[in-house]
């Protein structure tokens, strides 16, 4: 069986949540792969950034990319072309073709599967750029209706792929995605901890946010619970908001510095991927009262480097934390505040949300994730 994978988001400057997913999935096919099976990466590398791919390929993982367009002007382009199915760019014929990114083009010979991380566009379409919701909303239902399976990542999101998409809920599967445990682990060596923060010209007792700093990650609720434990309690933690700015992050530090908390909130942007784990590992506690999450990487990943979470008791999270970490309404700002004080004041409720942390992220590897998706090509393939 031959079997093409769209890796258009592992090929984008600074990949994404989307993007990692993808990187994770793909880079395993040349040691999980079915032997008699043939796979084709396929992407418009308009950057150059496919070497990344280069350690995991193989005569049966094979690479092909076209960097004569720029893929967001193919997408749009893409209806007037019935011509040129999707194959072609790449001189690929296959009898499976899998796209990772919520939407295929029209014109795709071979069974097909999307994969559909979240239903955020239905669910909080205002906390979207409007490019991205007008990509959805032109592409996403007609995707979904010509694929011959949709993937999601979390029971959540297959019900809201099949309320708001009205298809058939057997057309839907999960596949969870997971963390590298040989990258987000436990630290025992605090000088790698501690050259991480002078790096990035951090305190040396934070609480963290890691993500994208936009409207839906509901960093405004941190910066008040963390206001409030400033003043209630004279707390000499810092707060430490990384990750790249989004859409409409200059409020965010508008009301920063509406609050007078210059001096306590740090914003180091985007972090180096090899300086993750030690991130994690400093933090006394991460915060993530997202408004809405297709599934939530980021807790998954503090949890495996033993940091206590605090997160949403909302959409995919729940599923994400269990039991392992202290789930609040995503609004409500004395309870964030109360769970942060307690973390940092009393050790043995430190100490117990880190260890059910580390058991919980066990539950999710990156082997057993790429095992379902390579039982879901076999299913495809009959």
């Amino acid at each position: 069986m031959r079997i093409a994978i769209e890796i258009q988001p592992i090929l984008e400057k600074h990949m994404t949540g989307v993007g990692f997913y993808t990187y994770e999935m793909v880079k395993r096919l040349r040691d999980l792969k079915a032997l008699e099976d043939e796979y084709y990466l396929l992407g418009m590398d308009f950057f150059n950034n496919a070497n990344r791919l280069e350690p995991y390929l193989d005569k049966k993982v094979e690479l092909r990319t076209n960097g004569m367009m720029h893929y967001g002007i193919y997408r749009r382009i893409w209806h007037l072309m019935p011509f040129l199915d999707y194959g072609k760019f790449f001189g690929t014929e296959a009898d499976i073709f899998h796209f990772f990114n919520f939407v295929s083009p029209p014109y795709v010979r071979g069974k097909t599967i999307v994969t559909v991380y979240d239903m955020v566009y239905k669910m909080f379409p205002d906390t979207m750029e409007k490019a991205n919701y007008k990509k959805l909303d032109r592409n996403l239902k007609s995707s979904c209706d010509r694929a011959d399976a949709i993937l999601t990542i979390s029971e959540n999101s297959k019900r809201e792929i099949v309320r708001f998409l009205n298809v058939p809920e057997e057309k839907v599967f999960i596949i969870n995605p997971a963390v590298d445990h040989y990258i987000y682990r436990p630290i025992d060596d605090m000088d790698e901890v501690g050259r991480v923060i002078d790096k990035y010209n951090l305190p040396d007792k934070y609480f963290l946010y890691l993500g994208t700093l936009e409207p839906r990650k509901n960093i405004k609720s941190i910066i008040e619970a963390f206001k409030i434990l400033k003043d209630r309690h004279n707390s000499d933690y810092g707060l430490v908001l990384a990750g790249k700015k989004g859409w409409m992050y200059d409020s965010i530090f508008e009301m920063v510095k509406r609050l007078e908390l210059e001096d306590s909130v740090f914003f180091p942007g985007y972090i180096d991927d090899s300086d993750k784990p030690y991130l994690y590992a400093g933090a006394r506690a991460f915060l993530f009262p997202s408004l809405y999450e297709g599934f939530g990487m980021p807790p998954l990943e503090a949890m495996a480097c033993g940091t206590p979470v605090i997160v949403s008791n909302t959409s995919s999270l729940p599923e994400v934390v269990g039991d392992a970490g202290i789930m609040i309404p995503p609004n409500d700002i004395e309870k964030m505040s109360d769970s942060m004080y307690n973390i940092a004041q009393d050790y043995e409720i430190y100490s117990d949300l880190r260890q059910k942390g580390l058991r919980q992220a066990d539950m999710f590897s990156w082997d057993k994730s790429v095992k379902e998706l390579l039982s879901l090509y076999s299913l495809m393939g009959r």
